[in-house]
């Protein structure tokens, strides 16, 4: 192995190493600002709750109408 040789191994074992620091660091700040982000909802969430939900009944009903309306329409277009 000459000089050049080793040289460019050596920068491509750098370059490597380097490259993979950089994404470790990022994914490590990533999940830090998640983790804060994740308290920070839950402080404001005691000052700003959030509504309750519809119940479940009442989206199923609105569903089954839609299908309803949905069948009936086919079956119309259809002629059957």
């Amino acid at each position: 192995m000459n000089l050049a040789e080793s040289t460019s191994l050596m920068d491509s074992v750098n370059l490597t190493i380097i490259g993979m620091m950089v994404v470790f660091t990022f994914l490590f700040i990533m999940v830090l600002v998640m983790k804060v982000l994740g308290w920070l909802v839950k402080v404001l969430e005691k000052y700003f709750p959030q509504s309750a939900p519809a119940p479940a009944a009442v989206a199923a009903r609105a569903d089954n109408l839609a299908i309803a309306a949905a069948v009936a329409a086919a079956k119309r277009f259809t002629g059957k």
